[in-house]
């Protein structure tokens, strides 16, 4: 091939520049006829055959016309090119079998996978290209339509739900579903190898109900069963003499001399039933005798006992699935079990207990009661003594609670909470007013700046007004079968919970008139004795109607005694005549 001459004078645009040949007649093609032009594209056998006519030759014009037509289809053809392999690239796509996707059960040999596809298992070969020691039991694999393993999918994140029955000794787990479906054997995921599991725990399985995949919490976690319980001394605890001291001696005994009751071969209470008017400190009775117990437990015997404070209310135990009230009473005495093996004191404290413990009827349609209050009495035949746990139940309607539950060996002592006495409010107003409170300045200067003075007259006032026997301070007008009719006046239905309502509202009073007043100000009697008549007179805690059932549950007559309960308006009485 000739060979471009360096001195040769630039060509005009699309036609190479002319080689150096002598004048005369033009090469001959032979010689490249003789080579294979079949690695030549057009533009090139163009260009090569330009070379051969000197510079002006009309041929060469022609040639370079030539080439730009030429180079204008090589153009469109690359475009077109282009097309048809998207074109192509698509149609394979589209045509091309769904690859498959599987959950990995585990490598039993190398390149060999052993894979579950809609509930058949698959012994699949492995992609030389994937690593295998990065494929992790419980996994989702990809498959081709040979079911080869060709992907890797990671773990699914959706799946049912199934609760721990059982640990086998291979690491394998007997699952069951919250339905009652029958248990199931299961794996383990790569995930869940090396965690420490326990019965109970719930577990998300995978797809195919064949692997454990994580735990997971609760749909409703039962940590809300457990409060942290305040310090909460004894002498918090105030108007209530008997009963603590009847909490004490059925608790704190049998776990503080536990030798002497081996001694005397006497048997320890399994339970208590605290029962009587609400708001009269019943819950508060349960928390201080789970704090107390564990801290003198600490004393005694230097071992770190913890309470574990379960407080349950009755209804929320109540569930309309068939069974699943009664999985909650087994899981909720699960938990205590447990708790006392890892070193706590569990203290079961069941609120409102007659919702869920009640009488049981005859008939078909007598409703959950025939099959929990079943339940509770089995899970309460387990407990050999209170070094397990501690069962406490309250209720302001104990006559409504199940013989069965109440009988001794189950819930063996039944300890009334009364209304406090004009002594005991006093020992409840002291509580909740310290004196640490502002105190109002006249009352502060009267009482020679003693505090505590000022205190003490306070509380005097408001209990000689709350316990007035005046007929404006009559409350409930109660009519006896006799006819007789007799009235019940405010200090006769006291609780703790109207005691502490008075001293919330008398600090909202007197909160507002030192946001509205630029002298100094504080506590003062009046605004207790505002605040009694406002409390007293809303009824919070009482029934807003005249039927007798409602009121008896308040008060302590003997229902078969009362025709009629009402309520008495007291007559309206200024407040600074009293004081």
């Amino acid at each position: 091939m000739a060979r471009k001459n360096k001195s040769q004078p630039a060509e005009e645009p699309g036609i190479p520049a002319q080689v150096n040949q002598p004048q005369g007649p033009s090469p001959s093609l032979e010689p490249i006829l003789d080579e294979s032009l079949d690695s030549l594209s057009a533009l090139q056998l163009v260009d090569l055959l330009t070379q051969f006519y000197p510079h002006g030759s009309p041929r060469r014009t022609e040639l370079g016309y030539l080439r730009r037509r030429v180079e204008e289809l090589e153009v469109l053809n690359d475009q077109a090119r282009q097309a048809v392999e998207k074109l192509d690239a698509a149609v394979t796509k589209l045509t091309a079998p769904a690859n498959r996707v599987g959950t990995l059960l585990g490598l039993p040999k190398p390149e060999i996978a052993l894979i579950i596809n809609g509930g058949t298992e698959f012994y699949c070969s492995i992609d030389p290209r994937l690593s295998q020691s990065k494929l992790l039991v419980g996994t989702r694999i990809l498959l081709n339509e040979a079911y080869v393993v060709i992907g890797d999918l990671g773990f699914e994140t959706g799946g049912p739900v199934a609760k721990i029955q059982d640990l086998l000794p291979d690491g394998r787990l007997r699952v069951g579903q919250e339905g009652g479906m029958a248990n199931t054997l299961v794996i383990r995921s790569a995930n869940l190898g090396k965690e420490k599991l326990k019965p109970g725990l719930e577990i998300r399985l995978d797809s195919s109900q064949r692997v454990a995949l994580e735990v997971v919490a609760g749909a409703q976690s039962r940590d809300h069963l457990l409060e942290a319980v305040p310090e909460l001394p004894w002498e918090k605890v105030g108007g209530q003499d008997e009963a603590r001291q009847a909490v004490r001696d059925a608790v704190e005994l049998p776990l503080l001399h536990n030798d002497l009751f081996k001694a005397y071969n006497h048997t320890s209470p399994k339970g208590i039933l605290l029962y009587g008017p609400p708001g009269c400190g019943k819950t508060l009775l349960g928390k201080a005798t789970a704090y107390n117990l564990t801290r003198q437990l600490r004393e005694k015997t230097g071992v770190d006992h913890r309470e574990y404070f379960m407080h349950v209310k009755g209804p929320e135990i109540l569930n309309m699935w068939v069974g699943e009230s009664e999985r909650q009473v087994r899981e909720l005495f699960a938990r205590a079990r447990e708790k006392a093996k890892e070193g706590f004191l569990p203290f079961i404290f069941i609120d409102e207990c007659e919702s869920i413990l009640g009488v049981r009827r005859a008939g078909r349609t007598s409703g959950i009661l025939n099959t929990l209050v079943p339940m509770f009495c089995a899970e309460m035949d387990g407990i050999e003594s209170l070094q397990q746990m501690v069962i406490i139940l309250a209720s302001n309607r104990a006559d409504m609670i199940d013989p069965a539950i109440l009988r001794p060996g189950r819930i063996d002592r039944k300890i009334k909470v009364s209304r406090p006495t004009k002594k005991g409010s006093e020992e409840i107003y002291r509580i909740y007013i310290n004196p640490n409170l502002p105190l109002d300045p006249v009352l502060l200067k009267e009482c020679g700046d003693d505090r505590q003075k000022a205190i003490d007259t306070i509380i005097e006032k408001i209990v000689d007004r709350q316990f007035s026997q005046r007929e404006d301070n009559r409350f409930l007008e109660v009519t006896l079968r006799s006819g007789r009719h007799e009235y019940l006046h405010r200090g006769e239905m006291v609780s703790g919970a109207i005691i502490a309502g008075i001293v919330e509202r008398a600090k909202e009073t007197a909160i507002k008139r030192a946001i509205s007043s630029p002298e100094p100000t504080g506590l003062s009697v009046k605004d207790f004795i505002d605040a009694l008549d406002v409390e007293y007179k809303q009824n919070d805690i009482f029934p807003p109607n005249d039927i007798t059932e409602d009121w008896l549950k308040l008060v302590d007559y003997d229902p078969e005694n009362v025709v009629k309960l009402s309520p008495v308006k007291p007559r309206r009485v200024d407040a600074s005549a009293i004081i």
